[in-house]
């Protein structure tokens, strides 16, 4: 048996999408076939000429998209060689592998997680930082941005690479330190799945983290109207590090409810010493939030902390009540 040379899917992938119209139309036929098949039957199948289809067919297994083994002998005649292929051809086969692996991933945090979003918006950071560095963006929050750095001149960047994410990233046409989101790639946009706009905004809120390093304030804005649909509104510090961005609450579960907001911002000059000083000020402005506070747990900075962990203005701070079965 003799073989092409089929590297991993990435590849696969990508060599499938440069092909001719030619070549693609040859490898679908190959791929309807459930064993190898011949020069000649392929021939008389398309109705093209022997020669034409086997120099098309040499180009495929060159590539390694096909598999070529010898035909068992029958009469007289040089054996003939039979072609088969394992390789996906259908265009859409990424965009699908995508919505079934998000929508699996969705079921299970369904079934086991004690907090959906929590988790959704968890993957989705990771997401983002397998995505920066497979694409070797630099994180700045351990490499220094070139002097004269101006965010405005960032901005087509950041639009690319979110757009590159399939979320449909275009420049605000008022202001140019924002983006609009329009498109959620993990989700069916005439009935967007939660968990998947929350994985989204763990993708993008990471890669602006990663990518601005205190450089910049982020908000994250849906569409009340149209949940697929985000602002992402960027404002740069004119001198970064002098002063923090804003100490962000978010909110999680029944506590978000409570709160009636998933995210509360606190004005970097009045973030209190420590997490339970802050929590006494949202009980405080909040009287219904302030019964779920006592029995949630809570996440500093990606730590789970506790009311006695210091605060520092610009904190990440997670409030996570307890959930149903534990």
């Amino acid at each position: 048996m003799q073989r092409g040379h089929p590297g991993d899917l990435q590849s696969v992938l990508t060599t499938v999408a440069s092909l001719t119209s030619a070549q693609h139309a040859l490898l679908s036929q190959i791929s309807r076939h459930s064993s190898p098949v011949t020069v000649t039957e392929l021939a008389e199948e398309n109705g093209h000429h022997v020669s034409s289809v086997r120099e098309t067919l040499e180009a495929l297994y060159a590539l390694g998209l096909v598999t070529r083994e010898q035909m068992p002998i029958s009469g007289r005649g040089r054996p003939a060689h039979g072609y088969i292929t394992y390789t996906p051809t259908d265009p859409a086969f990424p965009a699908r592998m995508l919505e079934q692996a998000t929508q699996a991933v969705f079921s299970w945090l369904r079934e086991s997680a004690d907090d959906p979003k929590a988790a959704a918006f968890g993957i989705g950071a990771h997401w983002a930082d397998a995505a920066l560095k497979m694409n070797r963006v630099p994180d700045h929050a351990t490499s220094a941005f070139r002097p004269g750095f101006r965010l405005v001149d960032h901005m087509d960047k950041i639009r690319l690479f979110l757009t590159a994410m399939g979320f449909a990233a275009a420049a605000h046409p008022e202001e140019a330190t924002s983006l609009v989101l329009g498109a959620c790639p993990y989700t069916d946009p005439d009935d967007p799945d939660p968990l998947a706009l929350e994985l989204r905004r763990g993708v993008v809120e990471r890669i602006l983290e990663r990518t601005s390093a205190g450089k910049a304030d982020v908000a994250y804005l849906p569409d009340p109207a149209n949940p697929v649909r985000v602002l992402v509104r960027l404002t740069e510090r004119d001198e970064p590090g002098r002063r923090p961005r804003p100490t962000r609450v978010r909110f999680f579960g029944g506590a978000e409810e409570a709160a009636e907001a998933a995210v509360i911002d606190v004005d970097p000059d009045e973030t209190p010493a420590t997490l339970g000083e802050l929590l006494a000020e949202l009980s405080a402005r909040r009287p219904r939030l302030a019964a779920v506070l006592d029995v949630s747990s809570f996440i500093v900075d990606h730590r789970t902390a506790t009311r006695r962990t210091p605060l520092h203005a610009g904190a990440d701070v997670e409030v996570l009540p307890p959930f149903s079965g534990g």
